[in-house]
């Protein structure tokens, strides 16, 4: 069998030449399957990949004393040492699908429950905090990668002496879905919106990696404190 084997090669190569001259069109069809597949595959190659060098390594991550945000989770810079109000008036963007509508609302619902912000539905006026909603679109341009984008957030401070006042967008990445649109990725941006920093402490939602966390740590919530408490207004 093996003896023969390069005839069996030698005929699929000729029928594929066949193929393509009698039907050239086939050629950039393929290329587009092809690329349209790779794309789909692209965000699971990098988990397969991420899982296999976590156990060929042989580390787990744990939280240390070391670890920045184990006590106060970090503020964003736009809000550090500023007064800003604890109210924001919060809306989606016209083209934001029910599903991730749902898990932003979620997290809505989750960060009211802390009593420290209040989030409200609907469009704000030009001096009051808001918070818009949104989705875009970004793919893994390299498969080596060891980073896959899920979400972007943060807040934009329009700075008045020491009060602020902040427009925080948060949106989910919709190339990749399945792993974009969760809780935890909602309550991470949207954090972000509020004004919480990254945090290299396990337990936070503002850990920089998705671990599905949807419980705000003691950490998120004093930097939730540190930034609101200073308000000495609701509105």
């Amino acid at each position: 069998m093996r003896k023969n084997s390069w005839i069996v090669w030698l005929l699929l190569l000729a029928g594929a030449f066949v193929v393509v001259e009698l039907h050239p069109q086939v050629v950039p069809q393929v290329e587009s399957q092809v690329k349209a597949t790779n794309d789909k595959v692209q965000p699971y190659l990098y988990l397969i990949k991420t899982n296999i060098e976590s156990k060929l390594n042989g580390t787990t991550k744990t939280t240390t004393e070391k670890q920045v945000g184990k006590v106060s989770t970090p503020i964003e810079e736009p809000l550090k040492n500023m007064i800003t109000a604890k109210t924001y008036y919060y809306h989606f963007d016209n083209n934001v699908p029910e599903n991730v509508q749902q898990v932003f609302q979620n997290a809505v619902d989750t960060y009211n429950n802390t009593g420290i912000v209040r989030l409200i539905p609907q469009k704000s006026e030009p001096n009051q905090n808001n918070i818009t909603f949104f989705i875009y679109h970004k793919k893994i341009n390299n498969i080596a990668s060891s980073t896959v984008e899920l979400g972007n957030g943060g807040p934009s401070a329009l700075q008045l002496n020491n009060y602020a006042i902040n427009s925080g967008r948060a949106g989910l990445n919709m190339t990749y879905p399945n792993m974009s649109v969760k809780n935890s990725v909602a309550m991470h941006e949207l954090g972000h919106a509020l004004g919480l920093a990254h945090s290299s402490y396990t337990n936070s939602v503002m850990y920089p990696v998705d671990q599905g966390v949807t419980k705000l740590s003691e950490a998120d919530l004093n930097g939730l404190r540190k930034i609101y408490n200073q308000s000495t207004t609701t509105d």
